[in-house]
This record gives C-alpha cells, structure tokens and sequence, in this order.
C-alpha cells in the first residue's frame, strides 16, 4: 500500500522544471512514506514582493491536498517563499487549513542544525541572489546562529537544475577549511543537487553539513514518526 508509514503533503514553487528538491527527497525516503504534491504558481521573481503575493495561494493548496489524501503531515518548501513570509506563520497557516501537523524547509534547517550542536556556522548559497543572502542572513541571525562566513556560488535561480555536485562540493570544501573555528556546515537552495557529494563533503572536511533537502526530508519524517536511519547522506538523516 503506498504511504502505509507516512503520506507528507508537499508543498512547493513551481521550479520551472524538474521539481529538484521533491525528486532528491523522495529518492532517500524509507519504503513505505509517500509524498503529495501541489506546486505553487510562481513567484514572478525572488523580489519580496512578488515573495509576499504568492501567500494567498498556499490556504487553498494546503486544502487541496487533505482532500486528495489522508495525510500525516504538510511541508512547505521554497526557503525565499518561506523567509519572506515568516517560517511560523507559514506553518501556522498550514495547520489552521488543514488541521494537520505542518513544517517548512527552513524548520528543518534550524532543527537539523540544532540537532548537529552546529551554533556557528559557514553558510554555502550556490545560487541565490543577493536580496534571498540577506534573508537567510537575518534568519539565522534571529535564530541565535553566529555566520562565520557566507560563501555564494556562480549560479544563477535559472541554472540551478544544471550545477554539478562537484562544483558545490569544492565551493563548500574551500569555504570550510578556511574557517575551521565552525561547527558545521548549512547549504541553502534546495534545487541544487547533493546526493553524490555530502557524505563524502563531510568526511574531508570533518564536518556536519545541513541542506535543504536532507534536512527537510529528516524533519518530515521526525514529525511523522518516521525514525529509520538512512545512511550514506550525510550524518543528520542518521540521527532520529
């Protein structure tokens, strides 16, 4: 039966082509958790405004979804969508619509990172522009996280399905051994692939790293009581 241990309902922008962030999650879940999507129409850009027009649409999308399936669960990803709109009034929205348990990816980055013990951090954006940098910046600093460097990498939001693993893998590695006084790792932007590359990123650098989807995934799951290690992706999916 499919979605016998978990039914998460997914929430998301629309990438504009394959939904990078679902296809990475759903490749690690555990037998049995399924997810159920409804995508976003939009934003016409990564400006706030544009970020701030789009919250009307997730109410009925979240409804939409209880309909289709009896889920556990809701996520919501799109972390500048999320950043824009404030992560607990998104979750908060989630929940008054459908009377679910709800979540963002940027919960699970802050969980996942929590969970690590990581308080100061070297943040990796391979694709962001400069306007979503300073939201992650404000979040994480509201949050009681210490940025001990922010690193940007040269893509672009249009790119960001083509970025190879290894160029991300050697812009994180570069960044992390030049401040070694830091915990761990965060990387944000959940369109850029890392299933090849974050275990082995953490065995060079010696240290935890936490992305979008891992930590989204691992979130997800810890909420649906969904607690089987996965391993080979890295040190948090291991760690219910």
């Amino acid at each position: 039966m499919f979605g016998w241990r978990a039914r998460i309902g997914f929430i998301s922008p629309n990438p504009g082509g394959l939904p990078g962030s679902l296809l990475e999650m759903e490749r690690l879940a555990p037998d049995g958790v399924v997810f159920v999507t409804r995508f976003i129409d939009g934003p016409k850009s990564l400006a706030t405004p544009d970020l701030l027009a789009i919250l009307p649409q997730i109410e009925p999308l979240a409804k939409s979804l209880v309909k289709k399936a009896d889920l556990d669960i809701i996520l919501m990803a799109g972390a500048p969508l999320v950043l824009a709109n404030g992560p607990d009034k998104i979750a908060k929205l989630l929940t008054d619509a459908t009377g679910l348990p709800a979540t963002t990816n940027v919960a699970g980055l802050v969980n996942g990172m929590r969970r690590l013990d990581m308080n100061k951090v070297v943040v990796i954006t391979p694709y962001y522009p400069q306007t979503t940098v300073e939201l992650v910046k404000s979040y994480l600093h509201e949050t009681g996280f210490e940025i001990v460097a922010m690193v940007g990498g040269e893509g672009t939001l249009g790119t960001m399905h083509v970025l190879s693993q290894e160029s991300t893998y050697r812009l994180a590695k570069k960044a992390m051994l030049a401040n070694p006084s830091a915990d761990g790792m965060l990387i944000v932007g959940g369109g850029a692939p890392l299933y090849d590359v974050i275990e082995i990123l953490e065995t060079d650098t010696g240290k935890p790293v936490v992305s979008n989807n891992f930590a989204s995934l691992w979130n997800a799951l810890t909420l649906a009581n969904v607690r089987e290690p996965i391993y080979g992706y890295g040190k948090l999916l291991t760690c219910f």
